[in-house]
């Protein structure tokens, strides 16, 4: 026997335990190519043992994924922008030299609405969902309400994703819902992806409803999405909460209470952010040169603790996208400045620039996961010198 037929079955024969340990640190588009090495691997990375332990050992391995909209073309009469192409790209936040590098890109027709939502994996646009790491792309069914956003949040314990649209009850100028003072009746409706699918054929309303005048921001932290609202007759803000495997909600909070002026709380330039799997609200000074970064350390209690203070020096509007762990307890807070997405050392109080994309982008983080929106798996030939023999596909 040769030495390439000798290490072919030395791979081939490795122990399970060895073999899953192996597989669940590679990158998930290899692990797609090697469900065609034999039957015994398609089993093994197809089983809901090995996806859960690949998708838990992934959470210490975020990468940035950006999504950048450019080559519009145009109507023939050029006053109307008829569709788009969407490129698809991540950056490796574990190495100091960071590229963008490209995954790949699709054309979308632009539609009414067009906003982007993206989420630690998924991207949500124009009724469908994408999912970058697979390149699928498949249409969601269309709601029967005017859409004021989408979140997505991910249940590692059966591997599913959880879809909930927020819609009122009446539109205002650009689906904003803000009525001069008013509060409006908000409503939910849920979708569950499930591994492998399909796609479910309606949304499933739930009887709760909240009234507010408008929405601000909304993260997922631990199984629980948040939702920033504010109502303009009374000059506050509050957050409302769904926990979302049992799609129960929560009793609301109040946002910390300014420094200066204990009475009231902060209720200028706040986002919410998933802090190390803490609720974060992310406060921008007035002159937009430093964020304020308030943990919540109880939410029966409400209680807040300012944990960090971010400085910029310079007057711009900053966006949290997500907490990048690092050895030790060290770790590094993503920030998107608009231009160019930015690191903040936690231990070393600095922060480091990215690289900077040529054009528009929507900036989230990433996370390899062993997901498909559809049934099919990638349609790939099997490598015949690592099949041992009478194991062939």
């Amino acid at each position: 026997m040769d030495s390439t037929m000798e290490r072919s079955s030395n791979i081939i024969d490795l122990p399970n335990e060895v073999l899953v340990d192996i597989l669940s640190r590679l990158a998930v588009q290899h692990v797609h190519q090697l469900q065609a090495v034999s039957k015994l691997w398609l089993r093994t990375i197809s089983s809901p043992h090995f996806r859960r332990l690949y998708n838990k050992k992934s959470l210490n391995r975020p990468r940035a994924r950006v999504v950048q909209v450019s080559d519009y073309k145009h109507s023939p009469s050029g006053m109307e922008m008829i569709s788009r192409t969407i490129s698809i790209s991540t950056m490796d936040l574990a190495v100091d030299n960071n590229e963008i590098q490209k995954d790949f890109s699709f054309e979308d027709i632009i539609a009414p609405e067009h906003s982007f939502f993206i989420f630690s994996n998924l991207i949500i646009f124009n009724h469908k969902v994408c999912n970058p790491t697979t390149k699928e792309i498949k249409g969601l069914p269309i709601s029967s309400y005017p859409s004021v956003s989408f979140d997505v949040a991910y249940i590692p314990s059966n591997n599913t994703y959880k879809i909930v649209h927020l819609y009122g009850t009446k539109t205002g100028p650009n689906y904003n819902f803000n009525y001069g003072g008013s509060a409006v009746e908000f409503r939910f409706e849920t979708l569950t992806l499930r591994d492998g699918g399909p796609i479910p054929s309606s949304w499933q309303s739930l009887a709760h409803q909240e009234w507010f005048s408008y929405k601000v921001h909304s993260t997922c932290v631990n199984n629980v999405i948040y939702w920033l609202v504010g109502r303009v007759d009374r000059m506050e803000k509050h957050i409302i909460s769904m926990e979302i495997e049992t799609e129960e909600f929560l009793s609301s909070v109040c946002c910390p209470k300014d420094p200066y002026y204990e009475e009231f709380p902060l209720i200028e330039n706040g986002e919410l952010a998933d802090l190390n799997g803490k609720l974060c609200l992310a406060y921008q000074s007035e002159e937009l040169s430093r964020i304020d970064l308030y943990v919540l350390k109880d939410h029966k209690k409400q209680e807040w603790v300012k944990e960090h203070i971010i400085n910029f020096g310079i007057g711009s509007l900053f966006n949290v996208i997500g907490y990048v762990p690092l050895k030790g307890n060290n770790g590094e807070i993503m920030i998107d400045s608009g231009k160019q997405p930015l690191l903040y050392n936690i231990e070393e109080k600095r922060l480091r620039k990215l690289p900077r994309p040529k054009m528009k982008i929507h900036i989230g983080l990433y996370i390899d996961r062993c997901f498909n929106l559809g049934s099919a798996r990638l349609s790939l030939q099997p490598r015949v010198d690592l099949l041992s023999e009478g194991d062939q596909l």
